[in-house]
């Protein structure tokens, strides 16, 4: 029976206690390098720049969607309930709710930090001596917290009165001011003549969604109802701020009558949503074409790395070493540059990330991207994912050229150096 070589098999026999020898053997190679190879440097910096790219993506993309989120819910709420199939309408009628199904809504969803709110739409021409524009009563029985949070001049309106919140936008408009007054009229119906009402500006809101802020007048609900000749139990809607979790939406759409439904701002703006989506793609093929880049690069590297090892590699060979050892090895030898690259992208990334959500410098314009600068997102999850896939991309596709290298046989390689 043939038998094994004395010098394979006290290689292959070292037992336990020479079981990362091949990962020490790569590493001393790497520390042991006289000169900073281009390949190395240049994989380090492709690799830093796919998680630099794909982190600040992440962050500043998911920042913008809920920044924008977040606005838009300050005119339609987290959720809406409004009848069935029916439209954003100044013009809808009253919801057919009876006060049960009222307490239903107002106790879901359960466990949850929220608020619900009545509100009543109508439609109207706000007018002053100089000016005149289109713009849309929003009557809340109460202001909710998050619209307040906007306000940037004047005073909360106190109700029941004829005060009302307008934007500053309105405002430039219609030359208007904290404690002015302005007209509104508002049609019943084509035959009778136009209603007039007079309001006065207790304050001034800027939520910087422009086509928002030149519509909204947030007004006493019973001032809405009075103009379509309603009861005080009559809404066209009830809004919901606060937050929602898994099956929220189902939940409450069960307990409903069939004449309503329960809306999302993304089910009422597709087109909005699916803009900031694109956010998210752009951001993701950009990364795969840089862990491309960089994979790629990075056999190159293995490959360069073996050729200068090549007569270290055929002597291991002769001695034993076997296929998935030397794999081993080539990848604890790459691995430094692997780790330079993610160290630096991360720690680059983090500090950009940092700056931007403390001083803010960065600009947007206001009037494309709805705020006036790049807002950040920590998603902590999404940041161990993007390293974790760079890094299996880049490892995986290093250990092609090692398992290829390895085929070749010793002694030819000695014969060649």
């Amino acid at each position: 029976m043939p038998t094994a070589p004395a010098s394979q098999v006290s290689l292959r026999c070292m037992g336990s206690r020479w079981r990362f020898f091949s990962i020490w053997l790569g590493w001393q190679w790497g520390r042991r390098s006289t000169r900073a190879s281009i390949s190395n440097v240049l994989a380090s910096t492709v690799i830093g720049a796919g998680i630099f790219t794909v982190i600040v993506g992440m962050s500043t993309g998911q920042g913008l969607q809920k920044a924008i989120d977040r606005k838009v819910a300050t005119f339609h709420g987290d959720l809406q309930v409004r009848g069935y199939q029916q439209a954003l309408s100044a013009d809808a009628a009253p919801l057919p709710l009876s006060d049960a199904d009222i307490n239903r809504i107002q106790s879901n969803p359960k466990g949850r930090t929220g608020a619900w709110h009545s509100a009543c739409f109508k439609a109207g021409m706000a007018s002053t001596p100089s000016q005149m524009m289109g713009a849309q009563l929003m009557g809340f029985s109460s202001l909710p917290e998050r619209i307040s949070h906007t306000l940037v001049a004047g005073q909360l309106p106190e109700w029941p009165s004829n005060e009302v919140c307008i934007s500053r936008e309105m405002a430039r408009q219609l030359d208007l001011d904290v404690d002015s007054t302005f007209e509104m009229y508002f049609s019943r119906d084509p035959a009778s003549l136009p209603t007039l009402r007079y309001y006065r500006v207790s304050g001034l809101y800027e939520t910087g969604l422009l086509e928002w802020d030149e519509s909204f007048i947030f007004a006493d609900e019973r001032q809405v109802q009075k103009l379509n000749r309603w009861e005080a139990h009559e809404h066209q809607a009830w809004l919901y701020y606060g937050e929602l979790h898994g099956q929220d939406i189902e939940v409450l759409r069960a307990l409903l009558p069939v004449e309503c439904d329960v809306y999302s701002a993304r089910q009422d703006f597709p087109q909005l949503y699916q803009w900031l989506d694109l956010f998210d793609t752009n951001t993701w093929i950009l990364g795969i074409i840089l862990t491309l880049v960089a994979a790629f690069n990075a056999s190159v590297v293995v490959f360069i790395r073996v050729i200068e090892r090549r007569k270290a590699v055929a002597i291991l060979r002769t001695m034993g070493l076997s296929t998935g050892r030397l794999t081993q090895a080539m990848l604890a030898l790459f691995s430094q540059s692997v780790l330079k690259g993610v160290f630096g992208g991360n720690v680059l990334a983090f500090c950009v990330l940092w700056a931007q959500w403390t001083w803010k410098f960065l600009p947007l314009d206001p009037y494309t991207y709805y705020v006036d600068h790049v807002p950040v997102s920590w998603d902590w999850f999404g940041f161990a994912a993007a390293n974790l896939f760079i890094i299996t991309a880049v490892l995986t596709t290093s250990v092609l050229p090692a398992k290829i290298l390895s085929k070749f046989h010793p002694s030819q390689v000695l014969r060649m150096a």
